[in-house]
């Protein structure tokens, strides 16, 4: 996200903000609804929650579901942001690129498991914001000044909601489809909530996801304005997704510019440890154990979870290589997008789920399996098949999509009568 973010920033402003500042609503809603059911529960994986909830036919679909989007959302999406990193640092093919890093953060999944994942995402968390304000500070030195920045860039880069007419980033689009998005993102996705999963207390969970919704204020500043500062500075860039390194390759000195490449690399293999760590804990407990050797032993669990780790990594290559043939988006665009395809059956099973009783089993499975299916083919169709035309009807802002997927899943939950507003 900090290379999309300034990605973002270097075409259009400050709009994606909203993407930022709008999820402390989510990520209070983690701690506040979400963390104490989940800690309460003395679960691993949320498909194991959504099983004790609704039955084994759940847990297995959920567990199912979980491992796709982990491949999707973390992993080939990460993995595609860092292929870009590696190619402009080492000049090297994406696939080559892609392979080096799936090396290094498989072999330190396999080594460490959660508890030094998340040691590393502190240290390399404190780094990449220490980094960040210091490209933001030379940058603005070099522009001459907040005013100046102001002065030299489009009126429109500063609103930080757009005309409702607007072809990329309507206020309407960003309001309503967003907070599909902010849910299963920040609240049932099993990547984003296991370190809540893994706290010692629902206190601890709960501080540590509020120190996160603080955090996300400093998303504009460290992370969109070099994008807006680069646009300044090098408006003739043939790839805004290169925003960010531009600016350090080109106003850091050689040790910096070594420090920051070591940062965002740490950064990466970090988000990719979690996302292979999310990837086998749920395989090796929700499908392994649950379903084919409830009996095995710690030594067997490990084995299985390394497999599927090697497992994940390859696929997750050739879905990296499609992700990377997407035409006419940027990065963040392309991230907005997957995840706006992939959010709405999650998002309203689990909240009919936690917060309303009467809600089936049935109408759970009926939205994993066909609300899952429809989101997916139409994201097909929107980012391969119907790319590049205009005027196709499938080219509607992804946004607008997730709020309509979330009215189909709705409607098959009351449609079916699964459950019954009373």
């Amino acid at each position: 996200m900090l290379i999309a973010s300034a990605s973002i920033g270097y075409t259009t402003g400050i709009v994606a903000g909203n993407f930022s500042w709008y999820a402390f609503i989510f990520i209070f809603l983690l701690a506040v609804v979400f963390a104490p059911r989940y800690l309460g529960a003395k679960v691993q994986t949320l498909p194991e929650f959504m099983g004790k909830r609704f039955g084994n036919s759940t847990q297995n679909i959920l567990a199912w579901y979980t491992i796709v989007t982990v491949l999707l959302s973390w992993l080939s999406l990460t993995l595609f942001a860092g292929g870009i990193l590696i190619q402009q640092i080492l000049n090297l093919p994406m696939w080559a690129s892609v392979i080096i890093l799936l090396l290094i953060a498989g072999f330190f999944t396999m080594a460490g498991g959660l508890k030094t994942i998340a040691y590393t995402n502190v240290i390399q968390m404190v780094l990449l914001i220490i980094v960040s304000f210091s490209l933001m500070w030379v940058g603005l030195e070099k522009v001459g000044g907040i005013s100046a920045v102001i002065e030299k860039t489009p009126s429109n880069y500063w609103n930080l909601f757009m005309p409702s007419d607007d072809a990329s980033y309507p206020w309407t689009a960003i309001l309503l489809g967003y907070p599909i998005m902010g849910v299963w993102f920040w609240c049932t996705d099993q990547s984003m909530v296991q370190s809540v999963l893994g706290a010692k207390s629902v206190k601890q969970g709960q501080l540590g996801a509020n120190f996160t919704g603080w955090l996300k204020i400093i998303d504009v500043p460290l992370f969109i304005l070099p994008g807006i500062m680069c646009f300044i500075l090098f408006p003739d860039l043939s790839n805004p997704d290169e925003a960010y390194m531009t600016m350090v390759t080109e106003l850091f000195p050689t040790g910096m510019k070594g420090l920051v490449m070591a940062v965002l690399i740490a950064a990466l293999v970090s988000t990719i440890d979690s996302a292979l760590n999310a990837l086998s804990t749920v395989f090796t407990m929700d499908i392994f154990v649950k379903k084919f050797q409830p009996d095995a032993n710690q030594k067997k669990i490990v084995k299985v979870g390394h497999m599927v780790t090697v497992s994940g990594a390859i696929l997750s290559i050739f879905i990296t290589m499609a992700i990377d043939s997407i035409k006419g988006l940027n990065l963040f665009d392309v991230f907005q997008s997957v995840l706006g395809f992939i959010a709405p059956p999650m998002s309203v099973v689990f909240l009919f789920g936690v917060l309303w009783k009467k809600t089936t089993t049935k109408a759970a499975n009926s939205i994993l399996i066909f609300g899952t299916l429809l989101s997916l083919t139409i994201g097909v169709l929107y980012l391969w098949v119907f790319p590049n035309d205009p005027n196709s009807a499938v080219k509607i802002y992804c946004t607008f999509f997730t709020l309509i997927f979330l009215h189909i899943c709705v409607f098959i939950h009351y449609d079916c009568g699964y459950f019954k507003f009373r």
